[in-house]
């Protein structure tokens, strides 16, 4: 918010925030900011990208812009101490899918990639202590998660975070929180993706720098296992204990599908999906089918 706030004010052609959607073409840098993070998971503080929630419309939107990147950040792990388990996990999630998209993404360099693998590797040491409230773990995953956002700004990101975003605030029943769809989504759409033999080698690699057989399995795998650690649940069906209405997700599928596949993160995703297709990935979310095309 204050990121979008910051550029509004020096384009104020832009005052409404849902024409910053996209790649926003402004021409100022925003107002000069030092961006604080209070959580282990967005790194929006080093990052081009804010997402910004329309209520009105029930969805979330991101917006991409080089002059909007903070010119101080202050990564101070104190400044999280009092974040409760169920954002701890959420955040930390968020961050693990940041450095997990950014390795695959179509950008992916040389630059990008040591980063998005240290702060993996750092989740997965990390992330559960933290979750429990140690202060050295919170440190460390502070640490992880401005990795995994210095990788994902230059890299970009992939199709769990479009159907993140779109799915976060679509449903009547309440929010998914964002790091928690990234964490459902996560280990489906890797299983999609891995259909791309590209995108099944650098997979494989980032199971390999984490001691784990090299193939995107046994990482879905581990994934699948943090979840668990962290009390989230496999499946949209099962967040909050059903809080989503299967009708209403049934009914609103296509029109969620088609905005996900239009969500500026889609285009860096290592494998092209049509609508039809992510309806089908996101039946899967919502039921944990197994990914099968």
């Amino acid at each position: 918010t204050a990121k979008a706030i910051g550029i509004i004010i020096n384009n104020p052609e832009f005052a409404d925030v849902r024409s910053l959607e996209g790649v926003a073409p402004t021409k100022n840098h925003a107002v000069f900011t030092i961006a604080v993070p209070t959580t282990a998971g967005t790194a929006a503080e080093v990052t081009i990208n804010y997402v910004i929630t329309d209520v009105e419309k029930k969805r979330k939107f991101v917006c991409v812009d080089t002059n909007d990147i903070p010119e101080i950040a202050v990564v101070d792990p104190d400044m999280m101490s009092s974040m409760p388990k169920g954002l701890t996990a959420a955040t930390g999630m968020d961050a693990l899918t940041h450095a997990t998209e950014a390795y695959v993404a179509g950008l992916h360099s040389d630059f990008s990639d040591p980063l998005a693998l240290k702060a993996i590797q750092m989740i997965f040491d990390y992330l559960p202590a933290s979750y429990d409230g140690d202060a050295a773990a919170r440190g460390k995953m502070h640490v992880a998660q401005c990795l995994a956002g210095m990788a994902f700004s230059n890299a970009l990101l992939g199709i769990v975070h479009s159907m993140a975003h779109k799915t976060g605030a679509a449903y009547s029943g309440g929010h998914i929180v964002h790091g928690c769809a990234n964490a459902m989504y996560l280990p489906k759409v890797i299983k999609f993706n891995a259909k791309n033999p590209e995108a099944e080698k650098r997979y494989g690699e980032i199971a390999a720098f984490l001691g784990l057989e090299p193939t995107s399995d046994a990482l879905i795998a581990r994934i699948k296992e943090m979840n668990k650690q962290l009390d989230i649940p496999s499946c949209i069906k099962d967040y909050e204990g059903g809080i989503i209405d299967e009708k209403e997700f049934l009914d609103k599928l296509p029109e969620v599908a088609e905005l996900a596949v239009g969500d500026a993160c889609t285009g860096s995703n290592p494998r092209p999906i049509t609508p039809a297709e992510m309806e089908k990935l996101l039946k899967c979310c919502f039921y944990d089918e197994e990914v099968d095309f």
